[in-house]
């Protein structure tokens, strides 16, 4: 607990803060928290409940701040006065709450009063607004403000963002610290040229009429008989031989342009500009850039809770801390969005989370939930309208027409990050009507009136700013929008392979598309990048929501060609989910369904026979799938060349049912091959030779060279880190094999120790149930258990195998596989006798799910036939 301010004891905050400490003493098992929703809770005399949060009682408690309404104090003293008995410490018998009133106020006044000044501003001339009603500090962004008037090297600040992020309010805030300093201090509204002239001839009277020198200097005697040109350029020549420190605020600068002759200039001065524009006019070596953007989480929630503390009806009482965040993050800590919406909350009396599922709900029209007749703090413009001034300052710096249709394209793409090579596309600059010079000018105008943000060839934009935008797109353009955006996206995706950043990105922006424009994208067939997007899923082992994204894909879909693609993405994603027979049963007639409606050759007709062969292995038919797979290529290379990755893909898949059939040689041989054959096409680090690394792998170690599988793994591994990243899935599989190779090959310390980072790896990627995360983890108990632990990795095993069954299904080779490890555990332990009847019932097990043939059948069924051996008659 806190003492309390170390001020001076005869300050009244002091006083107060003490007091309340003293107070909070006589329940010390009582959490702050606890005690502020009793507060909270607890009615007044009056009949009137008040908000305590916690974390401002935490302020209170500190000296760092005073209680804004009394009953707030009232509600504590009573709260604690019926918990704890009697009167706080000090307090005059039968008087306390008076007593507490006068403490307070007078913490209040000495809080709200300025401490006297030795010096202070001798002119000071215009005003700026007034403070938010919730008005955050932002201490990181004003120090750097007073760093950069301090600086000797920086004339000018410039405070640059889009509308309504606050810029004015830091340029209010620093004015007024300014003003401690003395000389001149002069708030100019600077959105037009006359009303700069206007106020700088203002400012020259003042100086004129002897205000700052007293008596008026013989210069300034004829100062009023000017006009305000003249004036204003009668203060520019003071300025800049001026004796004494000044700073001129120009806030809202529109037009640079219209500002020539017109920047103050001086070696005793400063000056603050805030606008929206970013451009090489107001980009210079003596101005130092200070971009304001949105709130960060902390402050936005803040600022909401501050704001509606004022009135206890909002949500029925103090919003909880979580409903609050949620609609922060809803509304992008966007500080005007923040201020309108804290406004419309009190004005309406809407509940917070009720207000932020419409925020959530594209259906419902901004101007609905920023209405005007809700104003923010100090802001003329409402959310849905504060861009339409800065995209018209656009319009004039790129082509006619240009700026407009790609605000409009950008509106519609990944509010988080999409590349310029979309928006500069071939589709984009058709849908704007220019070049790609036109494209690359239309992008950078929009970027230098910070409607959206274009640095390092990565474009991003508000999602309320999107959202405005596209609610003004005329309804008979929404389907040429959304075809346009469509286009670009399969344009840049198509250029992709071999860089799972760009699809990555490209998924992202899909399906802002679909969110924005779904329907149209159905218009005369499915557009080709929805195709993308249950195999781009598929691709990152995101099998349940390629499944999902399919479904609901196909609930659209109306051509044949379309409903056979989606179908069988559905059954692909069932087999990888582990129900490979119900994806069997599936794609058999739905290969010979396409053969009849598309042709025996068509892509989508292979495409579909590669999966019925791959699922087709997963039942336990090994030889089968491998003549399949090899009579695929052939038709493929046939039909579509040898290098199509149709062909590829069943070369390697190929390889592998042959490995898993038993011919581990072979299979290492055509992977090698395989390897070589797509380095030459593809380049060492694409990601589909690195798969295939990885794949061959295996095969090299089942071949009897488990040193030359870790070195496979080891490159692969690398080769994926480099490429996508140390979480990506290729990257998480990749390194799982490694250390289940190094196990094999006797290196079981550092087996266990790359398990345990993989595993952690996959679940900070990927969650704690994904497939892939509970893999690792079994694994990792599994070799704990090998690595001299048996009896710890099987209690850790057994504790997750009702997890895989739950994950995977009890019938899943994942759930079996977990069955023969927990008896080859219990083995080592020291029991041959249970491992051996564990062992029994999981090969009839496989023996019933995947068959006879099936190569982990096999493989259990050779071990139990070893130990059984091994036992003494």
């Amino acid at each position: 607990m806190a003492s309390g301010s170390q001020q001076h004891p005869a300050d009244p905050r002091v006083a107060f803060t003490a007091e309340l400490v003293r107070l909070r003493r006589r329940l010390p098992d009582m959490s702050d928290e606890t005690l502020a929703r009793r507060a909270t809770s607890a009615p007044l005399p009056s009949g009137r409940r008040v908000t305590v949060n916690a974390r401002r009682l935490g302020e209170w408690l500190n000296g760092r701040s005073v209680p804004r309404d009394f009953d707030q104090v009232l509600a504590l003293v009573r709260t604690i006065e019926a918990a704890g008995g009697g009167v706080a410490a000090g307090m005059p018998p039968g008087r306390p709450v008076e007593a507490w009133r006068r403490l307070w106020r007078a913490a209040q006044d000495h809080r709200t009063v300025p401490a006297p000044s030795t010096t202070k501003a001798d002119l000071v001339v215009g005003r700026p607004p007034s403070d938010a009603a919730s008005l955050r500090d932002r201490p990181a962004l004003s120090s750097v403000i007073d760093e950069a008037l301090r600086d000797d090297g920086v004339r000018q600040v410039l405070l640059t963002g889009p509308g309504g992020a606050g810029k004015t309010q830091l340029a209010a805030a620093a004015f007024h610290r300014f003003r401690a300093g003395g000389g001149l201090v002069a708030w100019v509204p600077a959105a037009a040229r006359q009303s700069v002239l206007t106020a700088y001839a203002r400012v020259w009277r003042a100086i004129a009429s002897g205000a700052l020198d007293r008596p008026a200097s013989p210069a300034a005697a004829d100062g009023h008989g000017h006009d305000e040109e003249t004036q204003a350029d009668l203060l520019m020549a003071w300025l800049r031989a001026a004796d004494r420190p000044w700073l001129i605020v120009l806030d809202d600068v529109d037009d640079p342009a219209e500002l020539d002759g017109l920047w103050p200039a001086g070696e005793r001065g400063r000056s603050i500009v805030t606008t929206r524009r970013r451009d090489a006019m107001v980009i210079r070596p003596s101005v130092r850039v200070i971009p304001v953007g949105m709130f960060a989480a902390a402050e936005a929630e803040d600022y909401l809770r501050d704001r509606l503390s004022v009135d206890p009806a909002v949500g029925r009482g103090e919003p909880a801390d979580a409903e609050l965040a949620a609609l922060a993050t809803a509304l992008g800590h966007f500080p005007l969005a923040l201020s309108q919406a804290a406004a419309y909350l009190i004005d309406t009396g809407t509940d917070v989370s009720a207000y932020r599922r419409l925020v959530e709900d594209d259906r419902e029209r901004l101007a609905d939930l920023f209405p005007p007749s809700s104003p923010a703090d100090g802001h003329d413009r409402t959310v849905a309208t504060t861009w339409r001034l800065a995209a018209g300052r656009a319009a004039t710096l790129a082509p006619p027409g240009t700026v407009s249709r790609m605000l409009q394209l950008a509106a519609v793409l990944a509010p988080t990050g999409t590349p310029e090579a979309v928006l500069l596309s071939d589709a984009a600059c058709a849908w704007i009507g220019g070049s790609t010079r036109d494209a690359l000018l239309a992008l950078r105008a929009l970027h230098r009136l910070s409607l959206l943000d274009h640095h390092h060839g990565v474009v991003t934009m508000h999602a309320l700013v999107q959202r405005a935008v596209r609610e003004a797109v005329p309804a008979e353009q929404a389907a040429l929008l959304a075809r346009a955006a469509a286009d670009s996206l399969e344009e840049i995706w198509a250029t992709a392979d071999g860089d799972p950043g760009l699809a990555a990105a490209m998924y992202d922006g899909t399906n802002a598309v679909r969110r924005a424009f779904d329907g149209h994208l159905f218009e005369g067939g499915m557009h080709p990048v929805l195709r993308r997007l249950p195999e781009h899923l598929a691709t990152v082992g995101r099998a349940a929501a390629a499944r999902d994204t399919a479904e609901n894909l196909l609930r659209q879909a109306r051509s044949d060609r379309d409903v056979l693609f989606l179908r069988m993405e559905v059954a692909r994603s069932v087999g990888d989910l582990g129900d490979p027979a119900g994806a069997h049963a599936v794609l058999a007639p739905l290969r010979r369904e396409a053969e009849r409606l598309l042709g025996t050759d068509d892509p989508d007709t292979l495409r579909i026979r590669l999966h019925e062969a791959r699922q087709r292995f997963e039942v336990g038919a090994a030889e089968a799938a491998v003549h399949d797979m090899l009579a695929l290529a052939t038709a493929a290379e046939a039909a579509l060349g040898a290098d199509h990755r149709l062909a590829l893909a069943a070369r390697r898949y190929a390889m592998v049912c042959r490995g898993l059939s038993g011919d581990a040689a072979g299979a290492r041989d055509g992977l090698t091959a395989l390897i070589d054959d797509l380095r030459d096409h593809l380049g060492p680090r694409h990601p589909e030779v690195l798969g295939t690394m990885s794949d061959a792998g295996r095969w090299i170690g089942e071949a009897g060279d488990p040193d030359g599988a870790v070195a496979t793994y080891e490159a692969a591994a690398e080769g994926f880190t480099a490429v996508a990243g140390a979480l990506h899935h290729e990257t998480l599989t990749a390194r799982h094999n490694l250390a289940y190779w190094r196990g094999l090959a006797g290196q079981l310390d550092p087996a266990v120790q790359e398990f345990t980072v993989a595993a952690s790896d996959a679940e900070r990627a990927l969650g704690s149930r994904h497939p892939t995360t509970v893999t690792f983890r079994v694994n990792l108990a599994y070799w704990k258990g090998l690595a001299g632990a048996p009896a710890e990795g099987r209690t850790e095993l057994a504790r997750l195998q009702h997890v895989v069954e739950e994950v995977f299904g009890p019938a899943h080779p994942r759930s079996l596989r977990v069955r023969q490890q927990l008896a080859e555990l219990r083995h080592r332990s020291g029991d041959p006798a249970g491992a051996i009847q564990d062992l029994a019932a999981t090969v009839a097990a496989m023996r019933e799910i995947q068959g006879p043939d099936h190569s982990r059948t096999r493989e259990a069924a050779d071990l139990l036939g070893r130990w059984k051996a091994d036992r003494p008659v």
